[in-house]
């Protein structure tokens, strides 16, 4: 099974990024659910599916087309991306699809190249694939700081970047260094920004992809201890949440306007009450979970449109990005 997954991965390249939409039973008209097969693997929680569901429904949308072509007349990235993604597999099977996507690792990469920036703050390292790709994209002399508050991801990201010479610590002579170094902030996502505050750095880009309920702290620890460069830019990953923020806006709606009927309550919030699927090591993985983290983000996307400091444009690419800059004096 997990060959297949790698090779997968490999022809297609469009494993962990490929557009869902988002299922809304309460609202017949929009299609139920959907998600490929490489993505159950990736997101076991969603497979739980409509229960209208039907085999017909498993071909490859229109938006997973134009995605699979997009990554096809794009340059791809050396190897060791394509390797990354398969050892992702292997160490976290359940939760590989925390990892971007080659073609967003591109358009990443480039964003460095058109930026230029020197210093580059990373929330959530993971294995430590955009990393790599934006350093890849970065200046000479730039350094990437990447935070991750799982010691086990922490751990490999740092040999991984010692193995490819981004580690600031490599040693081995037989290795070219890196233009670019990255370095691994390990712990909690609030205490590694006060860290970095304490030590004065200041950053021109900001690539925002950890926990999604603080999402709304980071971004304001960042603005309000000035860690943002003047003309530095912040890059919110996963803004769309598979289209789930749709849900918590309508879920919002529906409480402002709704009696205290329970029946009134329970047909708006019925889709996310399934039973879900465990993962391996026995965590639970439901619509509610996924939905929770949707309302979270949410939440976040309207602090920061109604933030009178900054500019922001959200794009519907990938899974949501936004891109956030101060505004000019």
């Amino acid at each position: 099974m997990l060959s297949r997954h790698q090779h997968l991965i490999r022809s297609s390249l469009r494993a962990f990024a490929s557009p869902r939409t988002a299922w809304t039973p309460s609202i017949t008209t929009i299609r139920p659910f959907h998600i490929t097969t490489l993505q159950q693997t990736l997101h076991p929680s969603l497979t739980d599916r409509d229960p209208t569901h039907s085999a017909a429904e498993t071909h490859e949308t229109h938006n997973e087309r134009l995605f699979s072509y997009s990554n096809d007349h794009s340059t791809p990235l050396p190897p060791k991306f394509d390797h990354l993604h398969s050892h992702s597999l292997q160490v976290y099977p359940t939760t590989a699809g925390k990892t971007v996507s080659a073609l967003q690792g591109q358009f990443q990469q480039m964003l460095m190249r058109l930026t230029k920036p020197k210093s580059v703050l990373e929330l959530g390292t993971f294995m430590g694939y955009s990393a790599m790709a934006m350093a890849d994209g970065m200046p000479k002399g730039g350094v990437i700081y990447t935070c991750e508050k799982d010691p086990k991801a922490a751990r490999l990201s740092r040999e991984l970047f010692e193995e490819h010479a981004y580690s600031p610590s490599t040693t081995d002579k037989e290795v070219k260094r890196k233009d670019a170094t990255i370095e691994v902030v390990e712990g909690d996502g609030m205490a590694s920004l006060a860290l970095l505050a304490q030590r004065n750095l200041r950053f021109d880009a900001v690539f925002l992809d950890a926990d999604k309920g603080n999402y709304v702290n980071y971004y304001n620890f960042i603005l309000d201890n000035d860690m943002l460069t003047d003309e530095g830019y912040i890059l919110a990953d996963n803004v769309l949440f598979s289209g789930l923020v749709l849900n918590s806006e309508q879920r919002k709606r529906n409480s402002a306007a709704a009696s205290a009927s329970s029946s009134a309550s329970s047909s708006t919030t019925a889709f996310s009450k399934g039973k879900g699927k465990k993962s391996k090591n026995g965590e639970e993985w439901s619509r509610e979970t996924f939905q929770k983290f949707a309302d979270h983000i949410d939440t976040f996307n309207k602090h920061v449109r109604s933030d009178p400091r900054v500019d922001v444009v959200l794009l519907p690419a990938f899974d949501g990005l936004s891109l956030i800059m101060k505004k000019r004096q």
